[in-house]
């Protein structure tokens, strides 16, 4: 997974890029919002970490940009803001520009690690929900069920993949009458 920390404090960056890269992660590392949104044009970054309060680009514009950016990105972003700025209405302030976790400095490492694992199981339901809409034999252009060959395969292969869905698919009725 690759991970972009965005922070102009070196002592932050330095810590945050030791303890992702402990846990083997890809880690790319920005001294100000900017130079992170141009890492993040360029690369498919899964969880951008990023200090609030940053020159050139703060970390609540680089999430609304990152947010903007979202419709033409291949995956989603997971983005966690590290920030001194405690307290209910910074909160609510970087949730609203689009961040997913907020983690008030100074951080116990061991909460970092605690929610890079919850952004690894946000992120791979956020795979599997593209993986099933890929799958589904519904046209997006004219919403219309595709009843072909190919289609049923393609769901059919996704479904027998996943054995632990088959208990909440349902029971046909042919199925059911057997019963």
């Amino acid at each position: 997974m690759k991970i972009l920390v965005a922070d102009d404090s070196r002592v932050s960056r330095n810590l945050l890029r030791s303890i992702l890269e402990e846990l083997d992660f890809e880690v790319f590392v920005a001294e100000n919002g900017l130079e992170a949104w141009n890492t993040f044009q360029r690369e498919d970054i899964a969880l951008l970490i990023s200090d609030w309060e940053m020159p050139e680009m703060d970390g609540l514009e680089l999430c609304r940009r990152v947010r903007a950016a979202a419709p033409s990105r291949p995956g989603y972003t997971y983005i966690m803001m590290v920030t001194a700025l405690d307290g209910l209405k910074n909160f609510i302030t970087g949730m609203a520009a689009g961040a997913d976790d907020f983690i008030v400095k100074p951080f116990e490492p061991e909460m970092l690690r605690c929610r890079v694992r919850v952004a690894q199981r946000v992120l791979a339901m956020q795979h599997e929900l593209r993986a099933l809409a890929a799958a589904l034999p519904f046209c997006g252009a004219c919403d219309t069920i595709q009843n072909d060959a190919v289609s049923q395969q393609r769901l059919h292969d996704f479904l027998s993949s996943r054995p632990e869905l088959k208990p909440v698919l349902g029971t046909c009725p042919t199925c059911a009458a057997k019963a």
